[in-house]
């Protein structure tokens, strides 16, 4: 308990920091000072009571009200050091951490889903998604091993391409759309890229090179915008040139895509981190390039804000409407 209170008490002191406060973003949003410094902000997600959760890359999992953090570690739970790659919560507030394993926490204890316990491919898990029937799907998977997973709270079911028509092993991101298909974008190779979408009786449908009009270096994340397409960033941190004019983001209705330009994309190299579409629709894009950290695309126009951070990581709406971003440097949230 003791070392609890300290870390408590070192949080609160360290909140906040006077660079950016309250300077209004290119939306006409207010962006509030930094928050947690010093934690490297991976994941975000909010429970029914407003609660943040908040993955980082080896600090342990966080929740945070606004005020006040609980840090939960390898010193009093059952994580341990791996990144925490993604957070969701179900329908009764159990939040569920993509990292070494699938892990659960109810509130009260923590329940590691060991791969060799549940028959389950030794792989680090990437992404998690919920669908409105309340399965949990996850990633389970490493280069040409492993694959997709669905969790109905009793039984595991695994897709990999030698049982299903899944078309590869490593699982990069997973999205539900507004129809609850479960989207899978799936990292086979450089240039080898491919999505596949998981509908009723758990039918999967494929979208490669052929379907897409182009291949797809590398996948980043995948999200559902407000019209229910599929909005995909490309990400090129495993390429050696450094090549303007890429696609960087596109979307893909089922049938065709359109990639998203970028301002000057001709001229200015952008390496696309991650992207997120808000509840109004607009796009948010995050960027390793000097120029461009974050953009926000209204679907006519590019809007940009500097934070001076080493990276933005995670996006999240939270109920009330704020943007809160994950960076390498703690917590921005745009009221």
């Amino acid at each position: 308990m003791k070392h609890f209170t300290i870390i408590c008490a070192t949080l609160l002191l360290f909140s906040s920091c006077k660079k950016n406060a309250d300077e209004v973003t290119p939306d006409g949003r207010t962006l509030a000072a930094i928050t947690l410094k010093d934690y490297f902000i991976t994941s975000i997600a909010f429970d029914k009571k407003g609660n943040a959760w908040l993955g980082t890359l080896q600090q342990g999992l966080i929740k945070y009200d606004g005020v006040t953090a609980k840090i939960f570690d390898s010193s009093n739970s059952i994580l341990t050091g791996a990144a925490i790659r993604d957070i969701e919560i179900d329908k009764t507030d159990n939040v569920w951490i993509g990292s070494d394993n699938l892990i659960k926490y109810d509130g009260s204890k923590f329940t590691r889903y060991e791969a060799q316990q549940f028959g389950l491919p030794k792989n680090a898990v990437q992404s998690i998604a919920i669908d409105a029937s309340h399965n949990i799907w996850f990633s389970c998977s490493s280069f040409q091993s492993g694959g997709l997973v669905k969790y109905d709270g009793a039984t595991f079911k695994t897709f990999t391409p030698a049982n299903s028509k899944l078309p590869g092993n490593m699982v990069q991101s997973i999205t539900i759309n507004q129809s609850n298909e479960v989207w899978v974008a799936l990292n086979d190779g450089v240039d080898e890229g491919s999505l596949a979408k998981i509908g009723p009786d758990d039918i999967i449908s494929v979208a490669g090179s052929k379907e897409l009009g182009f291949k797809p270096y590398h996948f980043g994340n995948i999200v559902v915008n407000k019209n229910n397409e599929l909005v995909a960033s490309i990400a090129y941190g495993l390429s050696s040139l450094m090549i303007t004019g890429r696609p960087q983001i596109f979307k893909f209705n089922g049938s065709k895509a359109q990639v998203v330009s970028l301002p000057d994309e001709q001229s200015l190299i952008y390496s696309t981190r991650s992207i997120y579409s808000d509840k109004n629709g607009n796009l948010w894009a995050s960027f390793s390039s000097a120029d461009k950290e974050c953009g926000i695309f209204n679907g006519k126009e590019w809007k940009f804000i500097k934070l001076g951070t080493s990276g933005i990581f995670a996006f999240a709406e939270n109920p009330n409407g704020e943007m809160w971003l994950g960076t390498g440097e703690g917590l921005y949230i745009l009221k």
